[in-house]
């Protein structure tokens, strides 16, 4: 076990901390109550945080992601892995935006899952395990 839980998408903070419940708050909610720790990215905090209207909510998003494990941002062996694997999809005829592709090949490459919402689109599901296999 790698000591902390699952990659915690955009798309889920954004719920999470807009008061918006459903299955993801829920986990997410649940392994900040108990353990382990969510991890995050650089670029999803960035995502997340420049989202933000106003200077209070940046400085309190901010500090509540310090709760978060804080995976690494990748290298550049691991972009090459990512552009691959948009290549292949792209070879399927399915388009994933780039930075999605990024965080799930960051994800497999720190040994966790995925908690996000955007997996319910048939497209990225169908990425996600073909990328995660």
């Amino acid at each position: 076990m790698n000591g902390f839980g699952p990659l915690v998408d955009t798309s889920v903070l954004i719920d999470y901390f807009g008061g918006i419940e459903n299955r993801e708050t829920r986990i997410l909610d649940e392994l900040l109550d108990q353990g382990p720790p969510p991890a995050t990215l650089p670029i999803i905090v960035q995502e997340y945080l420049q989202g933000l209207p106003n200077a209070k909510e940046f400085a309190l998003a901010r500090a509540d992601l310090e709760n978060f494990y804080q995976l690494p941002p990748p290298d550049y062996r691991l972009h090459l892995r990512a552009a691959e694997a948009h290549v292949q999809m792209k070879r399927r005829g399915v388009t994933v935006p780039t930075i999605d592709t990024l965080i799930v090949a960051t994800a497999k490459a720190a040994g966790c899952s995925l908690l996000t919402k955007d997996g319910r689109q048939r497209d990225f599901a169908r990425f996600l395990r073909v990328l995660l296999a």
